[in-house]
């Protein structure tokens, strides 16, 4: 299986799409929907078509892109299952029960409750890959706007209990801000 290309896509004010390209047969996946016009000139910029599109959480700066998105390329669109009734356009909903994969590589979900109380990251073990949306960030994690502290930390904890080696993608860019 030959490596994931990755683009990092910024979007809004300082908000991050991160797009996974898997060359061998061409499946396109986008990490959260900012901006389906950014998204849009990204993925024609490198001539992909979005197959899927995963959601981490709920707050519209990560779904308002989702119905473009959708209706342009009729990409399948996977979210939390804990925040399914507050995300339009879901066709699967997954939590850390769900087997669930892409390009033939498999995928665990990570329940990381605090930001948002259904909030999920996606880890991809075989390629030492995680996109934590708003649970975690360089030098910061996200705030806590529905769960608690503890819930957080359990959140947390998940994400540093992953190999050293896991490179980390989150949903925004506040490196200066932390």
């Amino acid at each position: 299986m030959q490596k994931l290309t990755i683009a990092l896509i910024p979007c809004l004010s300082d908000n991050y799409c991160v797009l996974l390209h898997a060359p061998e047969d061409g499946a396109t996946l986008a990490i959260d929907a900012p901006d389906a016009a950014a998204i849009e000139r990204a993925l024609d910029e490198r001539g992909w078509k979005l197959s899927d599109l995963f959601i981490t959480h709920h707050h519209t700066d990560h779904t308002q892109g989702i119905a473009a998105l959708k209706a342009r390329y009729g990409c399948t669109v996977t979210g939390p299952a804990g925040e399914s009734e507050r995300i339009q356009g879901l066709d699967k909903t997954v939590d850390e029960s769900t087997a669930l994969a892409f390009a033939g590589r498999t995928v665990q979900v990570l329940e990381t409750p605090g930001h948002t109380l259904g909030h999920i990251a996606y880890y991809f073990p075989a390629d030492e890959l995680v996109f934590t949306g708003d649970t975690l960030f360089a030098m910061g994690c996200g705030r806590i706007f529905e769960g608690d502290a503890e819930g957080m930390w359990a959140g947390i904890q998940k994400l540093i209990a992953l190999p050293a080696t896991t490179s980390i993608y989150c949903g925004h860019e506040y490196t200066a801000a932390n």
